[in-house]
């Protein structure tokens, strides 16, 4: 293959165009050359659907087992496409199903110089008045986007970079490292002043040196961790269903919670009873524009990601994501990829405030499903090398069989 390009760097190319792209076009950038941004947005779009459909259809080969599972995955993807509007499911599927014989140690490591270069671009296109500053105001405190469309959006792009970082570094985490996560925090508190993205810097770190400090004492305790981290996933996205569901406003300990979270679940819950649950999924409209189409005048917004994923894709859609989340997280500790599984449940933290839990867009970690699809680790192994399991026992006498 010396003058061919190698499959793993295809499907690398194309990340690469999609999330530079996907960054720049998430800014407040109008158009390019005289062109909507809109429009070559789309086209891009057009184009690394059309690079992946080629990645999947001819330059990867399936067993049986393979293509039953992406036929009944990719067909409620569809359907839910289709009567929902939103196409960051069929994204998240796509680049999972021809992430099948790329390392994704260097899919991460990818992202993480795509958000080093491309994020400093987007502020920099601010500071020069290229690119509009979008700000809010929370009371008496200005919010900036420094080019973003949103300062949330700042912030989350913020997170994801730190996220990549520690995954990046996590064999070699010492107190430089704490200190950039002091000042990633000091950023978000000043700058975009987003709440759920220094919350989850702070308790990244915070995890990140809780399981620094016990991977090494007793066996009961990474085991409570690992536990701890399972019921805690289940728990965010249980409870933002419950709590969403019904009318948290008629308990006052549930009604300060929601007040303290920005009312998510109360607005959550008044979109709901306006919209319902359906099976296969259905048009939401939220936004000031849509809300216009179809007569709605009160201010209505979608911020938890489980009750969007339930409202917009459906209650099957619902069901495999959430489960193989789960499956997910179970099958990073099985590998001891810890630093993962840390991001991965910080992530269901960050979606209880925003959507980016389930778009690949802002969670970046969503390809690491490709380990369930295919049976294989996050690092690609000889071929011939069987699967990794974890024999356990005191943290002296783990090891790994092949």
């Amino acid at each position: 293959m010396n003058k061919t390009i190698r499959l793993n760097d295809f499907f690398i190319y194309i990340f690469i165009l999609w999330y530079a792209t996907e960054i720049l076009f998430n800014s407040t950038l109008d158009s390019i050359m005289g062109v909507s941004a809109n429009r070559i947005s789309n086209t891009v779009t057009w184009l690394v659907f059309a690079l992946l459909m080629f990645q999947i259809v001819f330059l990867q080969s399936y067993s049986r087992r393979e293509l039953l599972v992406i036929i009944f995955i990719t067909l409620p993807v569809i359907i839910s496409t289709v009567l929902s509007g939103q196409r960051q499911m069929m994204s998240v599927w796509m680049f999972i199903v021809a992430a099948k014989n790329v390392d994704l140690d260097k899919v991460i490591y990818t992202a993480y110089k795509v958000l080093l270069i491309m994020i400093p671009v987007v502020m920099l296109l601010c500071l020069l008045g290229i690119i509009e500053n979008a700000t809010m105001m929370r009371g008496s405190t200005q919010r900036f986007a420094l080019g973003f469309s949103h300062p949330n959006q700042l912030g989350l792009s913020v997170f994801q970079f730190i996220a990549c970082y520690c995954y990046v570094h996590k064999n070699k985490m010492d107190k430089p490292n704490y200190i950039l996560f002091l000042l990633t925090v000091l950023f978000l508190v000043r700058v975009p002043n987003s709440k759920t993205a220094y919350i989850a810097t702070v308790l990244l770190l915070f995890m990140l040196v809780l399981y620094k400090f016990i991977k090494n004492q007793k066996s009961e305790y990474i085991r409570a961790f690992e536990k701890g981290i399972l019921i805690g996933a289940f728990c965010l996205n249980f409870f933002s269903i419950l709590f969403s569901y019904i009318d948290v406003n008629k308990n006052f300990i549930l009604a300060r919670i929601n007040s303290w979270m920005s009312s998510r679940f109360s607005v959550c819950h008044k979109v709901w009873s306006i919209y319902g649950v359906s099976f296969w999924g259905k048009r939401i409209y939220v936004t000031e524009r849509e809300r216009e189409l179809v007569g709605i005048k009160n201010k209505l917004w979608l911020d938890n990601s489980y009750v969007s994923l339930l409202l917009r894709y459906g209650i099957l859609m619902f069901m495999i994501f959430s489960i193989g989340y789960l499956c997910l997280i179970k099958c990073m500790l099985v590998q001891r990829e810890y630093v993962l599984v840390i991001i991965l449940f910080l992530y269901a933290v960050y979606g209880l405030m925003e959507t980016g839990w389930y778009m690949i867009t802002h969670n970046i970690f969503l390809i690491t499903f490709s380990t369930l699809l295919y049976r294989k680790s996050v690092q690609n192994r000889k071929q011939g090398e069987k699967c990794v399991r974890v024999v356990k026992g005191s943290p002296q006498k783990e090891y790994i069989e092949r």
